[in-house]
């Protein structure tokens, strides 16, 4: 009796094995994921037009036919990122990563995804480790994610630090000039800071917020003048924008 029952087991085992997709089933639908994928990115990459719709549609078939896909997971953390959807984002991304543990595009995309939604030791635990690694591809925006995550969390000494660091790597990288001024205006040394501030601008001509720190640290001194002549660069060049209506109220502030 004992040796039917096992060979019932066995067959219905069996039996329910080849149920299974076969080999060549498999690999059809991750040529058709990939297929999809392909399609999703060239949207999402489209230069004319938002086709973020179009992406999504594709890169969910490309997921329901091959959960596997990293390249896939990454595409859909950068549109939700896009769209503000930073906890599905994250999600994304942290599936990439299990999947292809050195994909380091959807690390870094992961960090900043962290710095987003100000979960600054969650950012510093992920760009920390990257940062050392000579695959990397972006070691400046690293350490100037480090830098702002940790100039988040009050350490000014550890965020100049890679703010430097970040400028030494990338010399044309304007943002952590920006950011190192913002650092050192916080620390009360304005030469140093005007002196970074102005160099974000000498190497980004268009780039506003570099005026609005300038702007404060004329205010600062008590030279309103020239305040309001870096205020009213930013406002110009920061268009319709939270950093251009911050603009304007100093320079109201200033003129009450």
């Amino acid at each position: 009796m004992m040796r039917a029952i096992l060979l019932l087991i066995v067959t219905v085992a069996l039996s329910l094995a080849g149920c299974g997709p076969s080999r060549s089933e498999i690999k059809k639908r991750q040529e058709d994921a990939k297929y999809h994928y392909n399609l999703a990115y060239g949207h999402f990459m489209a230069p004319s037009g938002n086709q973020t719709e179009a992406a999504l549609r594709e890169v969910f078939t490309s997921l329901e036919l091959d959960e596997a896909n990293a390249d896939a997971h990454q595409l859909l953390g950068l549109i939700l990122m896009g769209r503000n959807v930073y906890l599905e984002a994250a999600t994304h991304f942290q599936r990439a990563i299990e999947l292809r543990p050195n994909f380091y595009e959807a690390q870094n995309n992961l960090g900043a995804t962290y710095l987003a939604m100000e979960r600054w030791d969650d950012a510093i635990a992920v760009y920390d480790p990257l940062v050392s690694n000579m695959l990397y591809a972006w070691p400046a925006h690293g350490h100037n994610n480090l830098g702002w995550a940790w100039y988040k969390k009050g350490n000014l000494e550890l965020a100049r630090r890679h703010f430097m660091t970040a400028i030494e790597l990338k010399p044309e990288f304007c943002l952590a000039y920006n950011n190192l001024g913002i650092v050192y205006i916080d620390e009360g040394l304005y030469d140093k800071a005007l002196r970074y501030l102005e160099r974000g601008i000498k190497r980004c001509a268009q780039y506003a917020e570099p005026y609005f720190h300038l702007g404060r640290i004329a205010e600062a001194q008590r030279d309103l003048a020239t305040a309001v002549k870096h205020y009213e660069n930013c406002r110009r060049l920061a268009g319709e924008s939270t950093l251009a209506d911050r603009c304007e109220a100093r320079l109201k502030a200033i003129s009450m």
